[in-house]
């Protein structure tokens, strides 16, 4: 399905739930925040004992699919629930890491946010962690939301988003590797990532991302934001 954008040309409307993207072009504060990430994620992952391939490792998967033994250990000692081989950075709070790139994406995040819903107040995010997928064959997120009440809750007016830092180099011979979906009326949305793409839309919203097959580490800021 093709989007046609409204007057404001970061905002589309998704059946017809107003979704903002934008993607920011410069390189280097992206590159330099996705190798900050890996680069704390590699130092935690040798201190639980795991190495952290730069790419795509046939015998090292291999070994996975035989014994997950290692890397279950690491992730039950960080208390994580992650499906197949992704892992976290700072979770619930990367957006606050004192980091000049981190800032400067923070800001982006709540400027597009304010742009989205058409607000002067300074909002809040709540929750971010910084999430890689290894390029292993077939890693993806099922479908879900980031609803975080119980129906007789009031619910602020919380969005969701994400700000990717790498699409991880998808495979040519799987079109739709690693590609996000937004899930509406039984259909599904297609957005393909890019470095430096910024995503926000309403928290209750169910996306999911196809199996990723790529040649590096595809990474993404996500995030839940509020006023």
């Amino acid at each position: 399905m093709i989007f046609h954008p409204t007057k404001e040309e970061n905002i589309f409307n998704l059946a017809p739930i107003p979704v903002y993207k934008r993607v920011y072009k410069d390189d280097i504060v992206t590159n330099r925040t996705y190798q900050f990430g890996l680069n704390i994620l590699d130092a935690e992952q040798r201190r639980m004992g795991q190495e952290l391939p730069g790419q795509y490792d046939y015998e090292r998967q291999s070994n996975y699919e035989v014994n997950y033994d290692k890397q279950d250990e690491w992730v039950e000692k960080h208390e994580l629930q992650p499906i197949g081989s992704r892992f976290y950075v700072n979770p619930n709070d990367f957006l606050e890491a004192e980091n000049s790139d981190v800032e400067v994406i923070n800001r982006r995040i709540k400027n597009g946010f304010k742009e989205l819903i058409a607000t002067t107040k300074e909002p809040i995010i709540t929750e971010s962690w910084l999430q890689y997928y290894e390029p292993t064959e077939g890693r993806g997120h099922n479908a879900h939301n980031h609803n975080r009440w119980q129906f007789n809750e009031e619910r602020p007016n919380m969005y969701s988003g994400g700000y990717y830092l790498s699409d991880g180099e998808p495979i040519k011979d799987h079109p739709y590797s690693g590609v996000f979906a937004f899930h509406i009326r039984g259909e599904k949305h297609f957005v393909r990532p890019k470095a430096g793409m910024l995503l926000i839309w309403p928290h209750d919203i169910v996306h999911s991302v196809e199996p990723f097959y790529g040649k590096k580490h595809r990474a993404v800021i996500n995030f839940n934001i509020q006023v």
